[in-house]
């Protein structure tokens, strides 16, 4: 059950009496009204969706082209994980315990005949934060670094691959930015 309390300065908090089942986020969105206004037009729970061999992903804003303001602030939909050039993604990705991160290959995921199961790359500019868990990634040349919650991360078009360390999931919440290869 979800309650929503309403302050004496107009600010909506919600008190939620009920464990998360799957992943939810909250998401909050302001946008504009026809007279050009800041109004807040969306408050509401995203769903996480599951994805074989990835974990869940939590979709909260996909665009396939730069933003345009004044907007009504509607959530853009655009197909895909990864962004075309100038395309956005903001995602938060829950992630299994103890192994390689490795779904399904996508169009957009450059893949190798000799890569092992997991490694990847994009033409994308992904900046991540560990929100939970830990993380290692492991570059092409076998370099890897260990991730804990609160460490940032900018990946720019890298061969890569992740991998769960721990009896935990890891949570991370990303902004990929579509961007041209030379």
């Amino acid at each position: 059950m979800t309650t929503k309390v309403q302050s004496s300065k107009n600010v909506t908090m919600t008190k939620s009496d009920e464990k998360r089942q799957g992943m939810k986020v909250r998401m909050v969105v302001t946008g504009h009204d026809a007279k050009g206004r800041a109004v807040f037009v969306r408050d509401g729970r995203v769903d996480g969706t599951p994805i074989p061999g990835l974990g869940e992903l939590a979709f909260l804003w996909n665009a396939d082209e730069p933003a345009t303001y004044p907007n009504p602030g509607n959530n853009p939909a655009a197909p895909g994980i990864f962004p075309p050039l100038g395309g956005i993604r903001f995602i938060i990705g829950t992630y299994p315990p103890n192994g390689v991160v490795a779904p399904e290959p996508t169009p957009e995921m450059h893949i190798e005949d000799d890569d092992e199961p997991g490694f990847h790359r994009t033409d994308t500019t992904d900046f991540g934060v560990l929100l939970s868990g830990n993380m290692v990634l492991e570059l092409d040349d076998g370099a890897e670094v260990l991730l804990s919650p609160g460490d940032v991360l900018v990946e720019n078009g890298t061969r890569h691959r992740w991998r769960v360390v721990g009896d935990l999931p890891a949570t991370l919440a990303s902004f990929l930015i579509g961007a041209r290869r030379h």
